[in-house]
C-alpha cells in the first residue's frame, strides 16, 4: 500500500555545480576496493550555495540527488551541469537511491518515507503510513536517520526517536524490528538515537550495519539476531558517528565512517580498535559538521559537508590498489 503524488521538477539557475565529466576523475576502478585504497586530500567542490546539506544520493548516471535541507528542497545536479528541483517544502534529511534509480528519502516533517519512481517521477509514501508514533506502521525521525534499500527492495529504515531499526518488505503497511526496539541505552540489545545503516548483501547476507550515534558505537546485528555486535568503538577518534557506507575487498568488508564531532571519514576494518587510517577531513577546517557519504562507481567519494554549506568530492587515487 502507498499513497501518491506527482513530481514536478523546475529547472534552478541559483545553485552552481561542477559535476560534469569534464572534472579530473578516474574513469577507470577496480571491481572492488583494495585495502590500502587512497583518496586526494585535496577536496573539490562540486555543489555550492546550499543551507545545510546534510546528505547525497549518486544514480546510475553519475546525477547527484542533494538533500538541501534547510532549504527544504530535493535538488538534482546532472553530470552536464545543469540540475533541476526535484521537490519542496520538505525537510529531507537522508537520500538512497536504489539499484532502479528511484529515490528514496526521509521525510522529517511528517516521519515518512517516501519513494520517488525513476520511470515517472511519481512520488509515493512507502513508510510511516500511521504518522508519528512508535507503532509498527509509525516512525519517529528525529535527527539524520538511515535509510537503506537491498536488492529484493525491501526497505530499512533507522528509526532514530523510536531507537530501532525497521525494516518494509516490499508493498507492506507496517514494519518489522530487525535491531533495538528495548528503548534508548548502551547495552547489546539496544540503541540510542541510530542514524546511517548499510546492509551486507556480499558476505554477511543481511547483517546489519548501524551508526548507534549516541553511543559513539558502530553496531552490528546480524540477520535474525536479539542483540548486536559492536565492530568499532574508540572515543578519541569515533564520536557521533552519523554515516557508514561498506564497501569489499576480495576478502572482507570495509566501513567508511563519518564520525561527526571529529570532522572526519574514517576507514575502519570490523572489530579493529582504530581506524586504518583517515579518508578525509585530515587538513584544518576541511569538514565541518559534515554528515552524509556516497561513493560513486569510480570509487570517488562525496560528501555533505553541512556545516559549510557545499558537497565535496575527494578523488580516489586509482594507483593504491593498482598492485592489489
Amino acid at each position: 500500500m502507498s499513497t501518491s503524488s506527482s513530481v514536478s521538477t523546475s529547472t534552478s539557475s541559483s545553485v552552481s555545480t561542477s559535476t560534469s565529466s569534464s572534472v579530473s576523475t578516474s574513469t577507470l576502478s577496480p571491481g572492488s576496493l583494495c585495502l590500502s585504497a587512497e583518496w586526494d586530500s585535496n577536496a573539490i567542490t562540486v555543489v555550492y550555495n546550499l543551507y545545510r546539506p546534510y546528505d547525497i544520493g549518486i544514480d546510475s548516471e553519475d546525477n547527484l540527488i542533494v538533500a538541501d535541507s534547510e532549504n527544504r528542497r530535493l535538488e538534482k545536479y546532472f553530470s552536464n551541469g545543469t540540475n533541476v528541483t526535484l521537490l519542496t517544502n520538505t525537510k529531507v534529511h537522508s537520500v538512497f537511491i536504489d539499484i532502479f534509480d528511484n529515490i528514496y528519502l526521509t521525510d522529517s516533517l511528517r516521519d515518512e518515507v517516501q519513494k520517488i519512481n525513476s520511470e515517472d517521477n511519481l512520488k509515493t509514501t512507502v513508510a510511516g503510513f500511521g504518522g508519528t508514533g512508535s507503532h509498527l506502521d509509525q516512525l519517529k525521525l528525529d535527527g539524520q536517520p538511515g535509510i537503506y534499500v537491498d536488492q529484493n527492495e525491501t526497505l530499512y529504515i533507522s528509526d532514530t526517536g523510536n531507537h530501532r531499526v525497521v525494516k518494509y518488505i516490499l508493498n507492506s503497511t507496517s514494519g518489522i524490528i530487525v535491531a533495538g526496539g528495548h528503548g534508548a541505552g548502551p547495552n547489546s540489545n539496544q540503541l540510542n538515537a541510530p542514524y546511517g545503516i548499510y546492509v551486507d548483501e556480499i558476505y554477511e547476507i543481511g547483517a546489519i550495519y548501524i551508526c548507534d550515534t549516541h553511543n559513539n558505537r558502530i553496531q552490528k546485528w546480524l540477520y535474525g539476531a536479539n542483540e548486536g555486535i559492536t565492530v568499532a568503538l574508540n572515543n578519541d577518534q569515533l564520536s557521533s558517528p552519523i554515516s557508514i557506507q561498506l564497501e569489499s575487498t576480495s576478502k572482507q568488508m570495509i566501513m567508511y565512517i563519518s564520525s561527526l564531532s571529529h570532522n572526519l571519514i574514517l576507514k575502519w576494518i570490523p572489530n579493529a580498535e582504530q581506524p586504518e587510517n583517515i579518508v578525509a577531513g585530515s587538513k584544518q577546517n576541511q569538514l565541518f559538521s559534515q554528515r552524509g557519504i556516497k561513493f560513486d562507481k569510480y570509487w570517488n567519494l562525496f560528501v555533505a559537508d553541512t556545516g559549510n554549506n557545499r558537497i565535496q568530492k575527494f578523488l580516489f587515487n586509482i594507483s593504491s590498489c593498482e598492485n592489489n
